[in-house]
């Protein structure tokens, strides 16, 4: 699986890269619903970018190296 996902990585990275902006640009409608990370309206370019938002939120609720107990 490990390789897989290195594999999907590469290629989106790769459609990233040649997207052009007006391409990026374009979005639709979703239902908010889904998903407490989604707008009512997304482009291309915020669904490339949304796998990191909830990462990052959970990432957040972590403590870390917390002294707490």
């Amino acid at each position: 699986m490990g390789a897989k996902l290195d594999r999907v990585i590469t290629k989106l990275q790769h459609r990233v890269l040649l997207a052009a902006d007006r391409e990026l640009s374009l979005g639709m409608h979703y239902p908010t619903r889904w998903d407490p990370f989604f707008r009512s309206y997304m482009t291309l370019g915020e669904l490339y970018r949304y796998p990191t938002r909830p990462f990052e939120f959970h990432r957040g609720q972590l403590a870390f190296g917390s002294s707490a107990r």
